[in-house]
């Protein structure tokens, strides 16, 4: 298991890489999906993106988190090892968090860092006031789906969510 993870703001230069994996990731999973053509999904998870982060790294209700180990507190030097994003929703029944991206490099994971990642994000979330938080996982993604389960989360339709 890796030093302690914590979650810091993601630079401007670590949101550049972010918004161009997450949004050829994303158009990969669409289109693996069978639903559109891989040109059709990446201009829909452009429009998406650019929709959802239209001020980057200060978008209203959006946490960028760049995922660490190391660092302050610890001895040894911050080491990024993946990234997080996380939504914070306001309605009529309370406060709850979605999870819009989680990454582990990959030289990194099996490791404990994307259990470490989401536990983190818990913590953020009630931190932020959330009640609740969810996620979205495609269907294809059976060791993501193993990870959510174990950390408690349950199908809700398509998406799947916990009580924090």
């Amino acid at each position: 298991m890796p030093d302690r993870l914590w979650l810091r703001p993601m630079t401007e230069d670590e949101f550049l890489a972010f918004g161009e994996r997450s949004r050829r990731e994303y158009a990969v999973e669409l289109a693996a999906t069978g639903a559109m053509s891989p040109e059709a999904a990446a201009e829909r998870s452009a429009r998406e993106f650019a929709g959802l982060l239209p001020e980057g790294v200060a978008s209203p209700a959006m946490y960028l988190w760049t995922a660490v180990v190391g660092g302050p507190g610890g001895n040894d030097a911050e080491q990024p090892v993946g990234l997080a994003w996380l939504e914070l929703r306001r309605t009529q029944s309370g406060v709850s968090a979605w999870i819009f991206d989680v990454h582990v490099d990959e030289d990194r994971r099996g490791q404990g860092i994307g259990r470490q990642t989401m536990e983190a994000l818990h913590e953020a979330a009630r931190a932020l006031g959330a009640t609740t938080i969810g996620l979205n996982v495609f269907g294809h993604n059976t060791t993501a789906i193993g990870l959510y389960e174990s950390l408690g989360y349950r199908v809700t339709s398509q998406e799947m969510r916990r009580d924090l």
